[in-house]
């Protein structure tokens, strides 16, 4: 059975899967009234410089199937019509007026703002074609934004954006109608070491575009790989680690993986990047599951970042119940340990009943045989539905303070399945295997 690779994205009808510099939101698509998730990116055709037209959208309900389009067009924006510097770009809804506002970089030079009434776009200069942010607003470069919305906690949206080639990360607060940035309110945000020391550490650390996303009450600022955290959004942030450290990287040092964005979207946590090929100004974009551990360490994993998110091999040796594509019931993601030491992740229910899907199971056999590798208290159950139908259930017949196996015969046609593992009681489940 051929494993089936959907990492890079690539989406139907386009002419190649050159998309970098992913920002990554959930949106209602007005088509269909249901959720997509929508990726904004921006288009490599320079192998040996950056060559970059226009910007692109790229929506999927299933994020395996994805579809594509040109959102802007460099004639409806205030840069010349011959330019090759359509960089990176963010898309966020208005909290205020309902509209998508989709922020865009002028190389490394300034930064506009375009509108739409749809997510795909089409998206127009909401600024008569001037910038949002032009060049000299700050001592850094002013592009590559990252767009934060208000919260419970600030009712105010941020425009971040910025280089520590330059002078690292700044901030500015968004006026409510989206295109205006409110004078006076410039900020720089720092990153300092590990150990807390008031010392901007982002000059040794040289990247570009900055995302910054809330997990629980931590704020984490990413770049290249690297990540701080800290109890505001605009900082000051302390450095945490690198996620990037077992890619591989250019010969100048930089990380294959670059421009990144995250959210979370149905109970699961999803980490869009921009991954390097044979030069770095010839990317494209993967998307991968993330998992946070008790400490705050994000954590990725090999097998999902080679072959995407969403669809699942009944060749591979296990499928780790992390991996699910939504959960609900109660149903939660948690670190697993031994002798205190990180063992993994798994998801556990503590009672009442809740399921975790896992559609696109491919290549099942007839009448198959699934393995759950589970622990919990005596009566839990599990049951097995192959698209929608119930093809299985088991129960522990004791509590079982270890892990287990428990094999299940499965009834089910030969193909492909969308598998929902429904779980009652307390138990949680470390991966399972089917075969």
């Amino acid at each position: 059975m051929a494993e089936r690779l959907n990492n890079p994205l690539k989406p139907v009808g386009a002419a190649d899967n050159r998309f970098p510099d992913p920002h990554i939101k959930i949106f209602v698509n007005p088509d269909t009234g249901r959720e997509n998730m929508y990726v904004y990116v921006g288009h490599d055709e320079g192998r040996d410089c950056f060559i970059m037209r226009d910007w692109y959208v790229l929506w999927s309900e299933d994020l395996v199937h994805w579809q594509c389009k040109k959102s802007l067009v460099r004639k409806d924006t205030y840069m010349p019509e011959e330019s090759i510097n359509c960089w990176a770009c963010d898309c966020v809804q208005s909290p205020w007026d309902g509209k998508y506002y989709l922020y865009y970089s002028n190389a490394g030079e300034d930064t506009g703002v375009a509108v739409s009434d749809r997510p795909d776009g089409p998206f127009v200069d909401a600024r008569g074609k001037t910038p949002i942010l032009p060049k000299g607003i700050t001592s850094t470069n002013s592009y590559d934004p990252d767009i934060i919305l208000p919260d419970e906690d600030d009712p105010h949206a941020y425009i971040l954006f910025g280089s520590d080639w330059t002078d690292h990360y700044w901030a500015m607060q968004l006026n409510e109608n989206m295109i205006d940035v409110v004078p006076g309110t410039a900020r720089k945000v720092p990153v300092y070491p590990a150990d807390g020391t008031p010392t901007e550490l982002l000059g040794v650390l040289r990247s570009d575009q900055a995302e910054v996303f809330r997990y629980g009450d931590t704020w984490y600022m990413y770049w290249a790989g690297r990540y701080s955290t800290s109890s505001n959004r605009l900082g000051p942030y302390i450095f945490r680690d690198n996620i990037g450290k077992e890619i591989p990287h250019y010969p100048d040092g930089r990380c294959f993986i670059d421009h990144g964005s995250f959210l979370e979207w149905r109970g699961q946590w999803f980490y869009a990047v921009s991954h390097g090929t044979e030069t770095p100004t010839f990317r494209q974009s993967w998307l991968m599951y993330l998992h946070v551990c008790d400490d705050g360490t994000l954590m990725l994993d090999e097998t999902i970042r080679r072959c995407g998110v969403g669809q699942y091999c009944t060749d591979w040796e296990k499928i780790e119940a992390e991996w699910y594509m939504g959960i609900n019931g109660g149903l939660k993601k948690v670190e697993l340990k031994e002798n205190g030491q990180h063992a993994g992740f798994a998801i556990t229910q503590e009672e009442g009943t809740g399921e975790a899907w896992y559609p696109h199971v491919y290549d099942m056999t007839e009448n198959s045989r699934i393995t759950l590798h589970v622990k919990g208290a005596k009566g839990a159950a599990i049951e097995v539905l192959l698209d929608g139908q119930v093809a299985g259930r088991t129960e522990l017949s004791a509590d079982a303070d270890e892990f287990v196996d428990l094999s299940i015969p499965m009834n089910n046609t030969a193909g492909e399945h969308d598998l929902t593992l429904r779980l009652a009681g307390r138990v949680i489940l470390d991966w399972f295997r089917i075969g």
